[in-house]
């Protein structure tokens, strides 16, 4: 797997510029999390006792505030390829995550009929509402290769709001990856230490090739939700594990581009639209890689058609 930055997706103040060193520096760390088997039930019911108790904290809070200002009101809110494959980009979210033997997530909006890799059992959740513990999975691309069908996945997972949950967090993600790649490591008390932010997101790209995960992913570490979109990336996911289909793109670009070009070396060029996924500030695109060769010129386009930037110098595929 080769993980590059995005040109021109960390420009901006100080402040910016810190934020994404600091993302950057997480993505690094939490990309060798591991462990061994998870207990799913306990973890997540462990981490929603911890939730509620905050939030009832909340509002309890809140109640005695209305209370105590006579003539007063109150309001308090929450927000929180092969050169000819077909490259598809679905802007619905995946089916339920299931370990094996479970049923469906009850409210996840249904996306095209697609195996998704194991994950912990689903929970119903508040419509809206940020959960650390259940990722917004959602199929960026797919196509065909070497006569194999290949789909490319982004899973975001929410900021977690103590290092508590962030904890439960990284022993979740790390089940899933691991269930896909033995290779994975541990989830350590010092990659929690160092890497906790309640403003950063993680997100998950990974790829299937004929419905199966494959072992190749990347776990880079994003902007949260109403944070300035200055820290993203992309992976070429393929090179480190190969598997029956070149190599597979994904990555972030910036809200305003709407589509991604890419030239090859050897001639040609594929397009992939870009989607939202979830509430993150970014968008996310996929595309499968021309066998053999690496880009020649990447080009970011808004919705209007217009040049948003080129690149020349970040995607490897071969």
């Amino acid at each position: 797997m080769s993980t590059e930055s995005m040109p021109g997706s960390g420009s901006g103040s100080g402040s910016a510029e810190a934020e994404a060193a600091t993302a950057w520096g997480l993505s690094e760390l939490a990309g060798g999390v591991e462990a061994g088997e998870v207990p799913y039930d306990r973890l997540v019911a462990g981490g929603r006792r911890r939730l509620r108790r905050r939030r009832l904290l909340t509002a309890g809070m809140a109640a005695a505030l209305v209370v105590g200002v006579a003539g007063g009101t109150a309001v308090l809110g929450e927000r929180g390829r092969d050169a000819v494959s077909t490259v598809v980009a679905a802007s619905a979210s995946a089916p339920g995550v299931t370990a094996p033997a479970s049923p469906a997530t009850p409210d996840t909006p249904s996306g095209p009929a697609a195996p998704a890799p194991p994950g912990p059992p689903a929970t119903p959740r508040a419509p809206g509402a940020r959960d650390p513990f259940h990722p917004v999975r959602v199929k960026v691309a797919e196509g065909t290769a070497s006569g194999h069908t290949w789909q490319a996945w982004a899973a975001l997972w929410p900021a977690a709001p103590t290092k508590e949950d962030f904890a439960t967090q990284l022993q979740l993600i790390r089940a899933e990856r691991y269930a896909a790649n033995p290779d994975v490591k541990p989830v350590t008390q010092e990659s929690i230490d160092i890497n906790w932010s309640p403003r950063i997101d993680r997100v998950n790209y990974y790829y299937l090739v004929d419905g199966e995960r494959q072992k190749d992913d990347a776990l880079p570490a994003v902007s949260g939700a109403g944070q300035s979109p200055s820290a993203v990336g992309a992976a070429s996911l393929g090179l480190q594990y190969p598997s029956d289909v070149p190599p597979v793109v994904i990555g972030g670009v910036q809200p305003e581009v709407t589509k991604v070009v890419v030239a090859w070396k050897t001639g040609g060029a594929t397009e992939a639209a870009t989607v939202a996924v979830g509430d993150s500030p970014f968008r996310f695109f996929g595309l499968g890689a021309k066998p053999g060769s690496d880009a020649a010129k990447v080009t970011y386009y808004a919705a209007d058609g217009s040049e948003v930037r080129t690149a020349d110098d970040w995607l490897r595929t071969s």
